[in-house]
């Protein structure tokens, strides 16, 4: 028969101020990291681009502010604060448009934020 050994811990044992400075440091830090390692759009660049706005802007709206920055829309995204543009390849690179969170470069997520496709294409 084995024998084990239990270490018990207390229930409340409270973390210190420094260990708790560590954790929330630590934690804003992979926020961070996972927010870097997302796929750029840049100025280079002429692919297809996701620019995503805060939930509440509407879809009319956040079509409008990407146009009067200069993007041409192509289509909305997966939701109605995502649009999916596309760079004038005459034009010089359109800038964020106002009130935009994020601008992704499509590649690589296009099943994240392109709209679901219902028809196969012919």
């Amino acid at each position: 028969m084995e024998t084990r050994t239990v270490i018990r811990l207390p229930l409340r044992q409270a973390l210190s101020a420094g260990e708790r400075v560590a954790l929330c440091l630590l934690f804003l830090a992979s926020i961070v990291v996972a927010v870097a390692a997302l796929p750029g759009a840049s100025p280079a660049q002429r692919a297809p681009v996701a620019i995503v706005f805060p939930p509440w802007i509407t879809g009319d709206e956040a079509m409008a502010r990407s146009i009067d920055a200069g993007h041409l829309v192509l289509r909305s995204g997966r939701s109605a604060f995502i649009v999916i543009v596309a760079a004038d390849a005459q034009a010089a690179p359109a800038h964020r448009p106002q009130g935009a969170i994020l601008v992704l470069a499509l590649a690589g997520l296009a099943g994240c934020l392109d709209a679901r496709v219902t028809e196969m294409a012919a």
